[in-house]
């Protein structure tokens, strides 16, 4: 499943992927120089720092070995860094690109629905998207306009309504 995400966010998302590689760097070389600091401060049950660190030394070396290759195969970028155990480290840095660095306001969209754990929204103008089943939640599909864009709905009513157009069409509050 993160081999898929990220290959869409590479799809969708193609300028930011050199940006998010540098910052990947960046933050692997922080994990190294820092080691004390975040040793004194480590506070994950799941990892220690040094299987953090390692994650990090594995995702600069392959950043190292591929390249600028990365930033022009979705595949190859989706395999190598979002592929096992390295995944751990590579969505944490794709989570923290998108608050610190990225451009596209809709990246960042994409990033808090592909990764980041739902947060209750604590005012009263909701917002709504419909998601098309097409015959099972694993074929589940956010409705797009014309442009391939994602229709993102201030209305609950307007969201009913496009969800009534579709072929198992869900609202889902955002």
């Amino acid at each position: 499943m993160n081999v898929d995400k990220a290959k869409i966010m590479f799809d969708l998302f193609r300028d930011e992927i050199p940006g998010f590689l540098e910052y990947t760097q960046t933050i692997a070389g922080k994990v190294a120089e820092d080691k004390e600091e975040l040793i004194a401060g480590w506070t994950n049950p799941f990892l220690s720092y040094h299987q953090w660190l390692q994650l990090a030394e594995q995702v600069n070396s392959t950043i190292k070995k591929y390249g600028k290759n990365l930033a022009k195969s979705g595949n190859l970028f989706a395999d190598q860094l979002f592929d096992g155990y390295l995944a751990i480290f590579s969505n944490h840095c794709l989570e923290q690109y998108s608050v610190n660095k990225a451009h596209a306001s809709k990246f960042k969209l994409a990033i808090s629905l592909f990764y980041l754990p739902v947060q209750p929204i604590s005012n009263t103008n909701y917002q709504y998207l419909v998601l098309e089943l097409h015959g099972g939640a694993e074929y589940a599909a956010i409705v797009t306009d014309e442009d391939g864009n994602n229709r993102v709905f201030d209305n609950r009513d307007d969201a009913e309504a496009e969800a009534a157009d579709c072929q198992d069409g869900v609202v889902v509050n955002l």
